[in-house]
């Protein structure tokens, strides 16, 4: 029985179907659904500076990612719950990515990871890897992958 899913989100196309999908599966199941966004420490991208000077965000970069984290995470939030998904929990974390969502994941008991796969070239993703790649070899849990 699948009663804790986590599903792993940056607000890309392939992240918004999975939310969609685990949200479709809580509700079908009546299980609880987690979001989790993991925010990376980097250099902001223009289109996030650009954000922050609209919704007049000024200050650390820590600040400014906070924020847009947030927003991704309310708006998955708002999908999920469209879908059906009756418990909805959102959390946000920092780090790898990939360890960040196994850890999340255990902590909480979760049956079931669902990722969306950002579909990287094959070249890029045999050098790179990937962050959903990752997660299904580090983790003893059921994952999920959506494309």
């Amino acid at each position: 029985m699948i009663k804790r899913i986590l599903v792993a989100t940056d607000a890309s196309r392939a992240a918004n179907r999975a939310v969609d999908l685990a949200a479709d599966v809580a509700a079908k199941y009546g299980s609880s659904l987690n979001i989790l966004h993991v925010v990376r420490h980097m250099q902001l991208p223009p289109e996030l500076l650009r954000m922050a000077r609209v919704e007049k965000i000024a200050g650390r970069e820590a600040d400014i990612l906070e924020f847009v984290a947030r927003q991704i995470l309310s708006d998955a939030e708002t999908r999920a719950k469209k879908k059906g998904a009756k418990d909805v929990r959102t959390a946000m974390d920092d780090g790898d990515p990939a360890t960040a969502i196994v850890k999340h994941a255990k902590r909480h008991h979760v049956d079931l990871i669902v990722m969306g796969s950002r579909g990287l070239g094959k070249v890029k993703e045999v050098f790179l890897g990937s962050v959903s790649r990752k997660v299904c070899n580090l983790s003893p849990i059921s994952c999920l992958t959506v494309r």
